[in-house]
C-alpha cells in the first residue's frame, strides 16, 4: 500500500512540475508579446547542449528546444520520447533505427527492440519499435546520444531546459 501511495505522490508531483513548467512558459510568451524574438530566458531556468550528459544527473528537466521550438517535457524519460518522436518524423532515421533493433543490447535485456518483450520499462517510439528507459538520467541520455550517433542524426540543434 506504502509503494502505491508513493508512486501517486511521484506522478503528482510530476504533474504539477508539468502544469507549473506549462503556465510559466504561457506567462512568457505572455510577457514577451511587446519585446522581441531575443528576449531574455526565464530566470528560474538554463539550458544546456544535448550532450552536457554528466550535468544532467540529479537535475529536474522541464523542457527540450528542438530547432528552436520548445517541448515542455516533466520527466527526463518523456524527453527522451519528444526527441526521438522528432528523429522519427524523418523516414530515412526511422529506417535506421529500425536496423538498430536487437544490436543495441544492455548487460540483461534489449535496449531497443521490435517488441517491449524482456524490458521493464519500454517506451513506445513506433510501430514495433521500442526503447528501454530504465536508467538513470545519466545512462539514459548517453543510450539516447549513442543511438543518435549511431544513426548519424545532427543534434547540435537540441537543447534541454533544467530548473534551476
Amino acid at each position: 500500500m506504502n509503494d502505491l501511495i508513493a508512486e501517486i505522490r511521484k506522478k503528482q508531483d510530476e504533474m504539477i512540475i508539468m502544469i507549473n513548467a506549462t503556465f510559466d512558459e504561457i506567462i512568457r510568451k505572455v510577457g514577451n508579446l511587446n519585446l522581441d524574438s531575443n528576449s531574455e530566458k526565464n530566470e528560474y531556468e538554463v539550458s544546456y547542449p544535448l550532450t552536457n550528459v554528466g550535468g544532467f544527473k540529479g537535475e529536474k528537466v522541464i523542457a527540450v528546444i528542438i530547432n528552436g521550438e520548445r517541448y515542455i517535457v516533466p520527466t527526463w524519460k518523456i524527453a527522451v520520447k519528444t526527441i526521438l518522436d522528432e528523429v522519427l518524423k524523418d523516414n530515412k532515421m526511422k529506417s535506421k533505427m529500425n536496423f538498430l533493433c536487437d544490436k543495441l543490447l544492455g548487460r540483461v535485456r534489449n535496449r531497443l527492440a521490435h517488441t517491449s518483450d524482456g524490458m521493464r520499462s519500454a517506451i513506445k517510439l513506433d510501430e514495433n519499435l521500442y526503447m528501454e528507459t530504465h536508467y538513470d538520467t545519466e545512462t539514459l541520455m548517453r543510450f539516447l546520444l549513442q543511438i543518435l550517433n549511431e544513426i548519424n542524426y545532427d543534434y547540435s540543434k537540441i537543447q534541454v531546459v533544467l530548473k534551476i
